[in-house]
């Protein structure tokens, strides 16, 4: 597996931060849309009056999300014209949200800060990823939530998001490898280290999701046929004990 450091995938998301932006509503792209945000609402429940890092914002629609739903929200995001992007938004809406551009494998977390973090599809596009993982639950209060998503790691191979084949053909499950996306690379590691790193930096997995693609709108475009039968992502709730 060739080295591929952080600083490299976040200059490719900084040069590219003009199409996420373009890509994006209020409620996200077309998976969030439809597969994470349901996913991702129902494991966080209630959160007005709970202080939520945003671990990896992006353009800031999550955020901005859990702010209109009366959460205290801190975003990190290292990809300069994103989080210039989501800055801008909140001068103009006032949300009350705090942005921190940051790298979280660099990120000096205040210990015990925040009742929730949130990552959404980021710890697999991050080369130092246990670093970044290790500083979120360092920011988390005793018996804080934990909850992240990432492309499901059994199905994680070059090509999966672009092919429109009813199926994904993995061959090489057990290896450390990259793989090259239209923005920068994500790293595939196996679903039990994920795991196992948190249960060694004290968490308990509380519940894990597999979403479906609603069937109705699998049916209706050939494109997403896989994705009725075939989890992409794959997200883990987690308690620090």
């Amino acid at each position: 597996m060739s080295k591929v450091t952080n600083d490299q995938n976040i200059k490719e998301w900084t040069e590219k931060s003009a199409y996420v932006i373009e890509k994006f509503t209020e409620k996200g792209d077309f998976y969030r849309q439809h597969v994470l945000n349901p996913a991702l609402l129902s494991l966080l429940g209630t959160v007005k009056g709970k202080t939520i890092l945003d671990a990896g914002s992006g353009e800031g629609y999550l955020a901005r999300m859990l702010s209109k739903q009366g959460a205290k929200v801190t975003a990190i995001e290292p990809a300069e014209g994103l989080i210039n992007h989501a800055i801008e938004r909140e001068k103009k809406e006032n949300l009350g949200i705090t942005y921190v551009k940051a790298d979280l494998s660099k990120w000096e977390a205040v210990p015990n800060d925040f009742d929730i973090v949130v990552s959404n599809m980021v710890f697999m596009d991050i080369p130092d990823y246990q670093s970044a993982m290790r500083n979120c639950i360092t920011a988390l209060k005793s018996k804080g939530l934990f909850i992240f998503s990432i492309s499901h790691p059994c199905f994680d191979i070059k090509g999966r998001w672009e092919e429109e084949k009813p199926y994904v053909q993995v061959t090489d499950y057990f290896s450390e490898y990259n793989i090259q996306n239209y923005i920068g690379y994500s790293f595939h590691h196996m679903l039990s280290t994920y795991v196992n790193f948190l249960i060694e930096q004290g968490c308990s997995v509380a519940k894990m999701l597999e979403p479906q693609l609603p069937l109705e709108i699998a049916k209706n475009n050939k494109r997403f046929e896989r994705d009725k039968n075939i989890p992409n992502f794959l997200l883990i709730k987690a308690i620090k004990e």
